[in-house]
């Protein structure tokens, strides 16, 4: 009778020979022609490894790639990954470093771990054995790289992939088309000068005809009119393109937008009260845009105001009954509840707040600024960039708690670590709170104690404790400017530190924010946009306070956007360029937003490369 430990070994055989079916679970997920249909769970397979670990190069290598292959990934992605990691990719043949990578980037982007996906999918042995591959092996790859350099905003290299997927899927059309969607996207996700480069040095037709129409929708978004005429003679002069054959489902509606515009608009925003100054703010923003778009020839509604500081129900039927065709407003969160509340809207709504809960009402739009909102894509960017565990220090204000909990929602969710949370009341507390949370007094208290049982003074440098790899501030610029250099004499100078819009003022101020310095942010195109036609109008006729710039941009976005939210839901894949971010529509008809990324480099803000994270 052969005994356990001989049977093992010979199972270990016959796997590597790829005889042995094992155990009959579900297949793995792994996208690969080479995978194999048998598997193993997590217990057999720790045992196999440990007598493949006895074996002697390189059949140790390829037995331990064996046995992954055969694992039930979606049970033990992270055993795979950890297996995979430790691997010596060069004592492997190279049919099975291709197995390798194509299941090890795979489980990668799973995983989230973007930047080591990276490295595979870019490996100098990987790019010379493409030839090697068969042809769905190597739409795989592309695709693969495609979303990878999309989410890292490597934005070109992913269109370079597009552009080369579309040759290798043949006459598949829904792929076909598939790619021609992410493709566009990505497009969009380009500046006008980056379009512009491209364009002027295109290395074929085919991609020439894609920047230019891409120009046109990414430069015209405010402008319905102009967008179509330009389109329309793309269309003749580049017949045969494929664009031309599947237009963007954005780009088809343009002419049915236009018939369908709304002639009469009502704003609905308080003109008294504790919110007359930021209802005054977003009227002035929009007044800009309407201006803007009167100046330029463009069509433009009536506009009719009406006061919701007494009341949002009747504010609104008022407008009704004047015979308005879109509604925008109300500002305050409770009336915009109260409206949400109501299964139907007499005209397509766009509310400048969220409403609590999630009821979702015929013809209610939502469109907010929202300190919660921009935390949850500071979590989701700090994890793209590696980052684990995570240090949280905040204002005691109620904002700074619903930021806070945001973020440490959405970071737990991700699989991070909050090793720390903080909360600082502005008063002086600064160096307190940091201590205390970076455990600097503990240090401290560690070498009283250990001066009391020696006897005699030495020599001692406190020291911060180490599980810390990123902090999340939210604070106002006065605050931020103090803890900022709090965190480096603390001994966290190091550290990356990733905050709330908040800890810019929206004014330069070179000298107070060199405190700054190395501060990550989201914040408003607006607010580092010195060329916009409205801001530059808002500033020489208004004289704005910088703590209301947001509401301007609020202001100027609700009146772009109107005529465009049937586009934005007709098309899940379609973004809006606008003063607040980049816009698309949600659940329960909520606009949500990314925000630009900026940084503090001697006091002044730089633009940084933005990371899809959706």
């Amino acid at each position: 009778m052969i005994n356990r430990t001989a049977r093992l070994f010979i199972l270990a055989g016959l796997i590597i020979l790829g005889l042995e079916g094992c155990t009959s679970t579900p297949s793995t997920s792994i996208d690969s022609p080479r995978t194999h249909t048998g598997m193993i769970d997590a217990r057999e397979a720790n045992r196999l490894m440990a007598i493949a670990n006895e074996r002697q190069s390189p059949y140790k290598e390829e037995l331990t790639l064996e046995i992954i292959k055969r694992l039930n990934f979606n049970q033990n992605s992270k055993l795979a990954i950890q297996s995979l990691k430790g691997l010596n990719t060069n004592l492997l043949s190279d049919e099975k470093y291709r197995d390798y990578a194509l299941i090890y980037s795979q489980l990668l982007m799973e995983d989230q771990a973007y930047f080591d996906a990276q490295r595979i999918l870019t490996e100098t042995r990987l790019q010379q054995q493409w030839s090697l591959f068969n042809t769905p092996e190597r739409i795989t790859l592309h695709e693969r790289r495609a979303d990878l350099f999309m989410l890292l905003s490597e934005t070109q290299a992913s269109i370079e992939e597009r552009f080369t997927l579309q040759s290798l899927l043949g006459l598949d059309r829904n792929r076909k088309l598939e790619n021609q969607r992410n493709l566009w996207q990505s497009l969009m996700a380009l500046s006008v000068t980056e379009l512009t480069s491209l364009k002027n040095n295109a290395v074929s037709n085919n991609q020439q005809g894609w920047y230019e129409l891409a120009l046109i929708s990414k430069d015209n978004q405010s402008d319905l009119e102009n967008q179509l005429s330009l389109i329309n003679n793309w269309k003749y002069h580049w017949q045969g393109h494929p664009a031309g054959k599947d237009l963007p489902r954005d780009l088809e509606l343009l002419q049915e937008l236009i018939n369908e515009r709304p002639q009469s608009v009502a704003l609905l925003l308080p003109q008294a009260g504790k919110l007359e100054k930021a209802g005054k703010s977003i009227r002035d923003g929009f007044i800009a845009a309407y201006y803007q778009a009167r100046r330029q020839g463009r069509s433009v509604p009536t506009l009719k105001f009406y006061d919701t500081s007494e009341g949002t129900l009747n504010a609104y039927q008022a407008a009704i009954n004047d015979g308005a065709e879109f509604v925008v407003g109300p500002l305050d969160k409770k009336n915009v509840s109260q409206l949400s509340t109501l299964d139907s809207l007499p005209v397509p709504t766009l509310a400048l707040n969220y409403a609590n809960g999630d009821h979702s009402t015929h013809n209610l739009y939502q469109l907010a600024l929202s300190a919660d909102n921009e935390a949850r894509p500071t979590a989701q960017r700090a994890w793209v960039e590696g980052h684990r565990t995570a240090m949280v220090l905040s204002t005691n204000a109620n904002w700074g708690q619903r930021s806070a909990a945001a973020f440490i929602e959405t970071w737990q969710s991700l699989g991070g670590t909050v090793v720390s949370q903080s909360k600082f009341l502005g008063n002086g507390d600064y160096s307190d709170v940091v201590k205390a949370a970076l455990q600097i007094d503990e240090s401290e208290k560690r070498a009283r104690e250990l001066r009391r049982l020696l006897g005699k003074e030495f020599e001692f440098e406190p020291r911060r404790r180490q599980d810390i790899d990123v902090i999340f501030l939210i604070a106002r610029p006065s605050d931020a400017r103090q803890i900022k250099p709090t965190l480096a004499f603390h001994y966290a100078g190091s550290l990356p530190v990733y905050a709330s819009s908040h800890v810019y003022s929206g004014a330069e101020d070179i000298k107070s924010d060199r405190d700054l310095n190395g501060v990550m942010f989201s914040t408003l195109p607006w607010v580092i946009n010195e060329e916009s036609a409205e801001k530059q109008l808002i500033n020489t006729t208004v004289k704005p306070s910088a703590s209301y710039q947001k509401l301007y941009a609020l202001g100027v976005d609700s009146f772009q956007l109107y005529p465009r939210l049937r586009q934005l839901q007709e098309s899940p894949q379609v973004r809006f360029y606008g003063a607040t971010g980049s816009m698309y529509l949600g659940e329960n008809n909520r606009i949500e937003r990314e925000q630009l990324w900026a940084i503090i480099k001697n006091g002044k803000v730089q633009a940084m490369p933005s990371i899809k994270i959706k």
